[in-house]
């Protein structure tokens, strides 16, 4: 597959790898985010899968494969339960140098026999585990949905990690402390499982005044389990903490991934952010998010 080569990748990569993008809510953006992390990737010169695994197929739909959607010949069951097709038959090719899995209305269908069988380790066993023993890809990015379904279990077993995008509101919240009951510590209790980053979304107002924005960003930073996992983008120290509060700050620190016009035009035009719009600020963040894959993580740093 052809690759694109824009930006320079880390000095120590770890390939092989797959990450799923998840939280257990809808509207926090990690279907977008992950699609555009995969990007990325492919920018700094690997080869990327994105899977989409979101049976309601918000990337699908945005980059122009309703067809795809919409054909019930395009059932990852023939391989992921049944093991009767090869792999590279649900791929396309895209025109921005990295290969799609696109979602289908046989996800449903894909969702009911995975809870059937009870397995979820099927996804990694017959898809993700024989595309990386091949040698096709250097990396495999999954939008593994917003629900605790099976498909997200599956996708969470064949990876092995994620990435979790949390917005702020009390239904992210919510939805960020259902993702670490239900998924993150049971399965860190059965196997090798790790959080690559923790990543603030759609950061709109000030944080230097009382909005969800500080709420969330102050108790990431000021939390000893999760500022561990926060990209250099989204960190502020309790000492800025401080200087802010006394109005010490000569600027304001704006961390995060900003609510950006950048990301809803792109999507309008069925393109990854980076080629619709090449200078866009949200780039270099998206190249950290790149860089800590490559990296196996922010600890490794």
């Amino acid at each position: 597959m052809a690759t694109q080569q824009s930006s320079q990748p880390s000095s120590e990569v770890k390939t092989e790898q797959a990450v799923s993008v998840n939280i257990l809510k809808g509207g926090v953006g990690k279907s977008s985010l992950s699609m555009n992390v995969a990007d990325r990737l492919a920018a700094r010169g690997h080869d990327v899968l994105y899977m989409d695994l979101d049976p309601n197929g918000h990337v699908t739909f945005g980059l122009g494969y309703d067809d795809v959607f919409s054909d019930p010949t395009h059932d990852l069951g023939n391989t992921v339960v049944y093991d009767h097709t090869d792999p590279t038959e649900w791929v396309y090719s895209t025109d921005w140098g990295w290969d799609f899995i696109p979602a289908s209305v046989k996800l449903e269908e894909l969702e009911r026999t995975l809870s059937s069988e009870g397995d979820t380790s099927l996804l990694r066993d017959n898809l993700t585990r024989p595309l990386f023993e091949r040698g096709i890809y250097d990396y495999i990015i999954m939008d593994g949905g917003g629900e605790w379904s099976m498909l997200a279990k599956n996708a969470y077993g064949a990876a092995g990690q994620t990435m979790i995008p949390v917005t702020p509101g009390k239904e992210t919240r919510s939805g960020f402390k259902r993702t670490f009951q239900r998924a993150i510590r049971p399965l860190q209790k059965r196997i090798d499982f790790e959080i690559l980053a923790i990543i603030p979304n759609k950061i709109q107002n000030r944080i230097d005044y009382n909005y969800p924005e500080r709420e969330l960003l102050e108790h990431l930073n000021r939390s000893e389990h999760f500022q561990e996992y926060l990209p250099q983008f989204a960190r502020i120290s309790a000492e800025e903490w401080d200087k802010m509060d006394a109005n010490e700050l000569d600027e304001r620190p704006k961390p995060g991934i900003r609510y950006s016009g950048a990301f809803e035009s792109a999507f309008g035009e069925g393109k990854p952010v980076g080629h619709y719009d090449p200078d866009a600020d949200v780039l270099d963040h998206l190249d950290e998010l790149a860089a800590i894959v490559e990296r196996g993580g922010i600890k490794s740093e």
